[in-house]
């Protein structure tokens, strides 16, 4: 099958290897799913088809890091429990309940997909249909091909842990978490996601959304089996506590985060570890009244403690030369299947750490904690031809990420991509954002 050679011609690029420098003039070449030339403009393109990039600036496809596929934003008081939740869990449970899920599914990937991002990680999901919809997607199939899914299948955790009876795995022993994740990996799992603390859904005291829920010889077990397979490991944290268990046990990327420590910063960099921030779910839950989150008063004021606990870690992180990522945690209530440009806004000035640190951490800060920084994250030769066209310079005007001209997954050109939103939750957002 004979690969398409593409030049989009006469860009601006930004350059997330250089403090997002920009530059003028670039012709980028492209030969199947890979950047084979990077050049002033005005060289030979002989034998490229042409794009006309000219005033357009390109920069890496976004890497959301963390994101759950099976829901789309919208509020519900079913993540809270009780029978709406027991209804909800009994049709996904059901023959039509996978059918349900793998359309969901696919469309979230659609939508993250037209929106910017190239590369994407599922941390959780029901009946292993991330992994379903994974592989129909590697084999070029469905309106998302060209996107790179990672994906965890189900999360595990403890009794009463986070996710417990709905997207994770529940284990008690050692030996049973590392059963747990050679099941996954078994059907196809790319890494593990444990759970080792609570989160702002299950809390039930103000000031403890992270309680910790797996023991030091739990978080172990599975990390000791996953490394073992070759496999990575996530985990969802929202205490210094939990960070600290997960540093000393071989967490490899801390999900959410909170303060740590010189020795927790030691064993996390000498194994390449990351902190990956989810701001997008937690601001609105924080800021937005009750009727409209349908929160009760500990999770408003447990949000307001996860805020400030991702902050610390980021900085932490960035104090100790520690990858910094981000992921928009979709599926939560307020976080929709479109909305990393919104995370990219929310980390640079919630967290005060400025536009170019958070493109960075949405393109290579990303593809770093996965692994996959010789793939993508960055424009470079010999990397995956993932990038975003956009009307406006990012570095000046984030906001211009919501709207992508042309979006370039794998080589594969989407343009004028098209995102569904959902008007009641962007207009709430919207107003959100103005008081940033």
């Amino acid at each position: 099958m004979r690969e398409e050679k593409r030049v989009f011609l006469n860009c601006t690029m930004v350059d997330v290897t250089a403090d997002c420098a920009l530059r003028h003039g670039i012709d980028v070449f492209t030969e199947g799913d890979r950047i084979v030339r990077i050049a002033p403009t005005g060289g030979d393109t002989d034998g490229y088809e042409l794009y006309d990039a000219s005033g357009l600036f390109v920069m890496p496809g976004l890497v959301n890091a963390h994101a759950h596929l099976f829901g789309t934003g919208m509020p519900s008081k079913v993540i809270s429990g009780g029978g709406a939740q027991k209804l909800v869990l009994k049709l996904v449970r059901s023959a039509l309940g996978l059918k349900v899920l793998k359309m969901l599914v696919s469309s979230a990937c659609k939508q993250e997909l037209n929106s910017g991002v190239t590369t994407l990680r599922g941390l959780g999901d029901f009946r292993f249909s991330d992994i379903l919809v994974r592989d129909r997607i590697r084999k070029g199939r469905g309106a998302a091909a060209g996107l790179d899914l990672v994906v965890s299948g189900p999360a595990i955790t403890a009794p009463g842990g986070h996710g417990d009876g709905t997207f994770a795995l529940t284990a008690s022993k050692p030996e049973e978490f590392a059963a747990l994740v050679e099941q996954n990996v078994s059907n196809g799992a790319d890494l593990i996601k444990i759970c080792i603390t609570g989160g702002v859904t299950d809390s039930k005291k103000k000031g403890e959304p992270g309680e910790v829920k797996m023991t030091e010889e739990q978080v172990k077990a599975a990390c000791d089996r996953a490394h073992a397979l070759g496999k990575r490991v996530a985990a969802h944290i929202q205490s210094p506590l939990g960070v600290s268990i997960a540093a000393k046990c071989g967490v490899d990327t801390i999900e959410h985060g909170a303060s740590f420590g010189e020795e927790e910063a030691a064993l996390l960099k000498a194994r390449g570890g990351a902190v990956v921030a989810t701001y997008t779910p937690a601001y609105p839950y924080y800021k937005l009244p009750a009727e409209v989150t349908k929160l009760d008063d500990v999770r408003i004021y447990n949000s307001g403690v996860v805020l400030d606990g991702m902050t610390a870690a980021v900085k932490d992180a960035y104090a100790h030369g520690i990858t910094v990522a981000m992921g928009t945690d979709a599926s939560c209530p307020f976080s929709t299947q479109y909305g990393m440009w919104r995370e990219v806004i929310y980390f640079a000035k919630l967290g005060g750490f400025g536009t170019k640190a958070a493109l960075k951490a949405a393109t290579l800060g990303g593809a770093t904690a996965l692994g996959l920084q010789d793939e993508t994250g960055s424009l470079e030769v010999g990397k995956r031809a993932d990038m975003i066209f956009l009307k406006d310079d990012p570095v000046s005007r984030p906001e211009t990420l919501r709207e992508p001209l042309t979006v370039v997954a794998g080589g594969r050109v989407i343009a004028r991509p098209k995102v569904k939103r959902n008007k009641k939750i962007e207009r709430v957002l919207d107003g959100l954002m103005e008081g940033l």
